[in-house]
């Protein structure tokens, strides 16, 4: 359980280039798991974590939360791992079982399984003293080795990839899982998804799955829009070439809109996304940016009059040692298309372009931490 040096990206101040140093990594908790991380893919809640648009810190930063690695150590306490298990670690807790909360299927609200925190001290140290902040979720997983909770954990099958199961930890999951389970649209009914990354696209799939027609894909970016095709989009609008997205949107569905829509992208979208839902449908809201620029003064009760409703979702909704098997098995039988979703590979010491390459578009950067990995991919 002894504490033990390890290297790790931070940003040494808020929205500064992350570097990589050695650090020191604490000893385990009672409820802790130490993972030898393999792959970390590259969220954009990591990006916008490192700015602050998750909100302010004054530490030294450090984020990843979409991480896959084996167990090497356990605390006194655990029971669902052992060393030597492949899995992968989410933010989304899976609940004690026994609480009332979960069994209303409302995992993330156990009673008994400490809640996700942002911007908290992590379980790194630098070398000089200075406590690290974990800016985005429960650890911070750019790193060889991280500490997680226990509950944050679900095996990973053997013939999974780490970087298929990395990328389920939260990008497929947040725009999958929340069509499935927040919309639940029912085969025939029409979905819109504003904003083509890997969540949109992820959402995209999952509106095929769940037998929508037509599936509209709105997005600025061209690379994007041919992508959502691949993964389902029966129509494609971007709104730097129509005259009125709102419009275009309602010559596809008689002139109503959509019975669903999500946005999965942060900004000043979702009066539009909400123009573009029937007066009768759902939007629902994933992507978001800082609190202080997502007001709802747009927004007037007339608008949900005819029962038009909005709501949001965090992380697909989803239970993850119930959901993440199934998505396994799902992608084991070509049901989703996780591989499609994956861009780059990039070592931890070379995360800062990595980052780079996300900001410009790419959809899922893989960061290997693992040296042998790395060499097995041909990175070193």
């Amino acid at each position: 359980m002894s504490e033990m040096r390890v290297k790790l990206a931070l940003a040494p101040t808020m929205g500064r280039e992350v570097v990589v140093e050695e650090v020191i990594l604490d000893p385990l908790g009672d409820h802790d798991v130490r993972l030898k991380v393999v792959t970390c893919t590259i969220c954009h809640s990591d990006i916008h974590a490192n700015t602050g648009e998750h909100g302010e810190y004054e530490e030294p930063g450090a984020a990843g939360h979409e991480i896959s690695g084996i167990v090497v150590e356990v605390g006194k306490k655990v029971t669902y791992v052992k060393p030597g298990d492949r899995v992968l670690c989410s933010e989304v807790r899976q609940g004690c079982g026994n609480c009332e909360q979960c069994y209303n299927d409302r995992h993330w609200f156990c009673e008994n399984i400490p809640p996700m925190s942002f911007r908290v001290a992590s379980c790194f140290t630098r070398l000089n003293g200075d406590r690290i902040t974990q800016t985005c979720s429960g650890t911070a997983g750019f790193a060889t080795y991280t500490n997680v909770h226990e509950a944050m954990l679900c095996k990973l099958d053997d013939d999974i990839s780490f970087e298929v199961g990395a990328a389920l930890a939260c990008g497929f999951m947040s725009g999958f899982g929340a069509v499935l389970n927040r919309s639940k649209p029912k085969p025939g009914e029409s979905y819109a998804v504003m904003g083509c990354g890997g969540v949109g696209l992820s959402a995209i799939m999952a509106a095929k799955h769940a037998g929508c027609i037509p599936i509209i894909a709105i997005d600025i970016n061209p690379v994007k829009l041919e992508a959502a095709k691949k993964f389902g989009a029966t129509h494609c609008i971007n709104p730097k070439e129509v005259k009125d997205t709102v419009e275009a949107v309602k010559a596809i569905t008689k002139g109503f809109g959509v019975d669903h829509s999500m946005v999965a992208v942060a900004g000043p979208v979702k009066r539009t996304t909400w123009d573009l839902t029937a007066p009768y449908g759902q939007m629902v809201v994933v992507g978001h940016e800082h609190p202080r620029n997502e007001g709802m003064e747009e927004f007037n009760f007339f608008d949900f009059l005819l029962g038009k409703k909005l709501t949001g979702c965090v992380m697909g909704g989803v239970t993850l040692r119930r959901d993440i098997p199934k998505y396994m098995e799902m992608y084991r039988n070509g049901q989703i298309d996780i591989d499609a979703l994956l861009s780059n590979w990039f070592t931890l010491d070379n995360i800062q372009e990595a980052l780079n390459d996300s900001e410009r578009g790419a959809l899922k950067n893989i960061v290997v931490c693992d040296d042998d990995y790395a060499k097995a991919k041909g990175l070193i």
